[in-house]
């Protein structure tokens, strides 16, 4: 039986899954409101909870409307002119609704953004919601923190990724697939995957496999990103899956990450069972990082065999989980050494202009190579 963290009290992974949100959200906000863009903004929050937990700590949707109304009472914040908000808020359970109602009542009436609530089926109120994430006019952040997985079906993550100018965050208890391999309650969620499989994944690296299995749902043809971050809790492995259609919302997602995982921006635990995570190891074979050293390998192989521009590289490091300032650190040393050459060769030493503006623009401003 599934503990009700709400009346526990949130534990320390929660709050981390939490902290996550909350800083996407805050990434997320200037990006919409900054200026108008879009004439409407939605977050839409599918698995509420009652607003607090039994210690009084913020759950998701007193998180969405502190950052909201955060970033709108600051005068220093820039604004779009008659941007509608809207901040949705269902919960099914009609203790817990009752509940939320009480600890947003206060926010019904405020006139920087509209509060909705309703107490409905997930099914039900995803299908009310599905046009307004399908108007173009809108740009919208979901957040669906269900319990278990049984709730995000392929149908609906690719209802989800067709819809324009939205951003996803789910949450997924990926290892009970691994667990519960032979239940016929959990395998019909994921028709696709042999027993063969899901034996052979690494217990640490299960959420990673199971943000591959939504990724392998997108059309080949549609530009659509999604990354894992994986939490334990004792012997279980969760975790967050973020999807969008735009690479800069993968680097606002990521950025959120590396700062809770500065190693590899992708776990709270030694995900690669690397030697060297917390501390350098006296053995050199050892003292790697695993993620890093693919990635830096990698990248030199590509350069070698493509001569990419500063806008491949950008979309390229995104897709790989690394930001440009990665990128960046491992070319001022390959250039120091004399290995990378970039170009032209007015560009000045230090400048790769691996960034969203210049990918934006399609503004190609430097090319690189690898020389020996």
């Amino acid at each position: 039986m599934v503990k009700d963290f709400h009346k526990i009290g949130f534990d320390e992974e929660t709050e981390l899954k939490l902290d996550i949100f909350r800083h996407y959200i805050r990434n997320w906000l200037p990006v919409f409101l900054s200026k108008i863009t879009f004439s409407e903004i939605n977050v839409i929050d599918f698995f509420s909870g009652p607003g607090y937990d039994s210690q009084g700590r913020k759950g998701s949707p007193l998180i969405i409307i502190e950052e909201v109304e955060k970033y709108l009472t600051d005068p220093k914040n820039p604004k779009g002119n008659n941007i509608k908000i809207f901040l949705h808020f269902n919960e099914y359970d009609r203790n817990k609704f009752s509940q939320l109602e009480n600890n947003t009542k206060s926010f019904i009436n405020n006139p920087l953004f509209q509060v909705c609530i309703e107490s409905k089926d997930f099914k039900e109120s995803f299908q009310n919601k599905i046009n307004i994430l399908k108007n173009k006019d809108t740009a919208n952040l979901v957040i669906l923190d269900q319990f278990g997985f049984k709730h995000i079906t392929k149908e609906v993550f690719k209802e989800l990724t067709s819809c324009s100018a939205t951003d996803i965050l789910f949450f997924v208890s990926s290892s009970t697939l691994k667990r519960f391999l032979k239940q016929e309650g959990i395998r019909k969620y994921f028709p696709n995957l042999t027993d063969e499989a899901i034996r052979g994944i690494n217990p640490y690296s299960i959420h990673r496999f199971v943000c591959e299995y939504y990724r392998k749902l997108i059309p080949e043809q549609k530009e659509y990103y999604v990354a894992p971050f994986s939490i334990k809790k004792g012997r279980n492995i969760y975790g967050l899956i973020f999807g969008s259609g735009s690479l800069f919302g993968l680097e606002k997602f990521l950025d959120v990450c590396w700062n809770q995982d500065q190693v590899i921006g992708e776990a709270n635990y030694n995900i690669d069972d690397d030697f060297a995570r917390d501390e350098p190891v006296l053995i050199p074979e050892l003292n790697v990082i695993h993620k890093q050293d693919k990635f830096k390998k990698e990248l030199i192989d590509k350069i070698k065999k493509e001569s990419p521009n500063n806008n491949d590289l950008y979309k390229y490091c995104l897709e790989n989980g690394f930001l440009p300032k990665h990128v960046n650190e491992i070319f001022r040393k390959l250039q120091k050494e004399g290995v990378l050459k970039v170009f032209p060769e007015s560009v000045r030493s230090g400048a790769y202009y691996i960034n969203w503006e210049n990918y934006k623009n399609n503004e190609v401003k430097a090319s690189f190579k690898i020389v020996t």
